[in-house]
């Protein structure tokens, strides 16, 4: 990076910093995590460098990148005086049970709505995690609205005079402040990467906020990086964020911190050709993205969200979008549990590959 650009880069970090810090914020997650240069995957490749954002190394019940970002939904939340926080989705899901390690370590109630999926019965992976964790496990059909189940829940809790603050889809204000976490993500990556050429590429798995955020904070930078958003469900999961909601969430966590420039919403890729069947089923390229990795690098992905990111990596690789000088920042969100889930699906793919 020219000399003029670290010093307007350098100025920017601490202007937005400054902001970040205004901000009401909870201690949860080990900060900076870590960023791993994977040589022996480059060459592989045939890129010009990649590096893994250890996203999956923020402690608190196997981490994720859902810890970063509670620091912020859960700052606001305690700050607003709340008594409990709800979140439903996916009995899978890794944002309830960072959320609900979250609670635990702050004091906080938390109640999940998890669905009565393919998944519930076996007790495995994230589900057997929350019942660790001391939160109130309320399960919802498989048919049933997380967002309309929640509120009812909310509804109901403040009846009884508490003050509840829900989190996850359909909660906008945790959407946006989860932007705003991943803002950090690209000034971490920038030091860590001083002295060096600066991202052409960042992939991570992301519905919404991450994505909105690692762009944002790629503009607050002067950034031209292409950043691609592999989605792990599409238009018919009811957690699904169309381009022109990540578009508002990203207005409105530049609003929160003072970004004043205009965003260019041409500049989201948010792709979903590399859902497969469903959400939350493993895929052939995400079970072949996790060998590669971890046969060249030791590091684990899990199925449905890194494993299928990564795989989108390899595939723009693959297809040439990525040329031989290009530099690929990839955002490990985390999500291991998921392994302990699926583990019938991997186990039939590996014994016959």
């Amino acid at each position: 990076m020219k000399a003029f650009d670290q010093l307007r880069s350098n100025r920017s970090k601490r202007t937005f910093r400054k902001r970040l810090a205004k901000l009401p914020r909870v201690n949860l997650a080990h900060l900076p995590t870590p960023l791993d240069q994977c040589r022996r995957s480059a060459e592989k490749l045939m890129i010009g460098n990649l590096y893994v954002k250890r996203e999956d190394c923020t402690g608190l019940a196997f981490g994720g990148n859902k810890v970063r970002q509670h620091e912020y939904v859960l700052g606001k939340a305690v700050a607003d005086g709340s008594t409990c926080v709800i979140q439903g989705a996916a009995s899978q899901s890794n944002h309830s049970r960072q959320i609900a390690a979250a609670g635990a370590k702050l004091g906080l109630k938390v109640f999940l709505t998890p669905k009565r999926d393919h998944y519930f019965d076996q007790m495995q992976g994230n589900l057997l995690i929350d019942h660790f964790l001391g939160c109130e496990i309320m399960p919802i059909s498989p048919e049933a609205s997380s967002t309309e189940a929640k509120q009812r829940l909310a509804n109901e809790e403040t009846a009884r005079g508490g003050t509840p603050y829900i989190s996850g889809m359909g909660a906008t204000e945790s959407l946006i402040l989860g932007a705003v976490a991943c803002v950090e993500v690209i000034f971490e990556i920038s030091e860590q990467l001083a002295g060096k050429p600066k991202p052409t590429w960042i992939f991570s798995a992301s519905q919404a906020s991450t994505q909105a955020g690692l762009l944002l904070g790629c503009q607050i930078l002067g950034w031209d990086t292409k950043v691609v958003g592999i989605n792990p469900l599409n238009s018919s999961h009811e957690a699904y964020v169309p381009k022109d909601e990540i578009e508002r969430i990203m207005n409105s966590a530049a609003q929160l911190i003072g970004y004043e420039r205009p965003i260019d919403p041409t500049l989201i890729n948010n792709d979903i050709n590399y859902v497969g069947e469903k959400y939350g089923i493993p895929t052939l390229g995400s079970i072949e993205a996790m060998k590669f990795l971890a046969s060249n690098e030791g590091i684990i992905l899990d199925p449905i969200y890194s494993g299928k990111a990564f795989a989108g990596l390899m595939d723009y690789a693959a297809r040439g979008e990525i040329g031989k000088e290009d530099n690929v920042v990839f955002v490990h969100t985390g999500g291991l549990p998921g392994l302990f889930a699926n583990k019938d699906y991997l186990v039939k793919h590996l014994m016959e590959s």
